[in-house]
């Protein structure tokens, strides 16, 4: 079982020991600089705090970080664009497939977030990018969707992605239940030592 204040700070502390090492990301064997770091979906509110104080301790070593919550990013785009105050004021009037359809188009992962998410970047200069709130912006973002229109941010710096669910180096497994498309190109940090 699973312990939300020791287990949880233990993942963190063991993923801060990764991170400072200076071999962190050698070895890749030309395979693009992407990492999944599982989170027990219980616990993806919680890992929000420990990502920020993650980002501090390595702010500490002169190590720049950048942090990406999709659930901030899409919340910014959608205000950005006009679109939560018309829906939020009309919701009751609007049919769900025309919200639905709306928000896919507003969030467009290759035209919008993925441009966002670099810009971002580009403009942080991290060494890593934590990219966050994975489960709150299911299901109109998902994350094989980032993952794999993600390739050409991996050679800006090293993109670790906080998954609430299981990551088998093959399938993502969103909240332990909801099964996602394949994708074998992340390297799972529970297994690299």
């Amino acid at each position: 079982m699973f312990n939300q204040t020791t287990d949880l700070e233990t993942l963190f502390e063991g993923l801060y020991n990764k991170l400072v090492s200076p071999n962190f990301g050698k070895n890749l064997g030309g395979e693009l600089p992407l990492f999944i770091q599982p989170i027990p979906s219980a616990f993806q509110t919680d890992a929000e705090g420990q990502i920020k104080r993650l980002s501090s301790r390595l702010a500490r070593k002169g190590i720049v970080t950048v942090g990406i919550n999709l659930y901030d990013l899409c919340m910014d785009i959608l205000k950005e664009q006009d679109v939560l105050e018309t829906i939020l004021a009309e919701e009751q009037n609007l049919e769900r497939e025309d919200i639905i359809s709306t928000l896919d188009s507003v969030l467009d992962i290759k035209t919008v977030i993925i441009p966002k998410i670099k810009e971002i970047i580009l403009e942080a200069n991290p060494r890593f990018a934590f990219i966050s709130g994975v489960g709150s912006v299911y299901p109109f973002v998902r994350s094989h969707g980032i993952l794999n229109n993600i390739d050409e941010l991996a050679s800006e710096c090293n993109l670790i992605l906080f998954f609430p669910g299981e990551y088998n180096n093959l399938q993502l497994k969103l909240f332990g239940s909801i099964s996602d498309e394949n994708y074998y190109r992340g390297h799972n940090l529970n297994e690299l030592s």
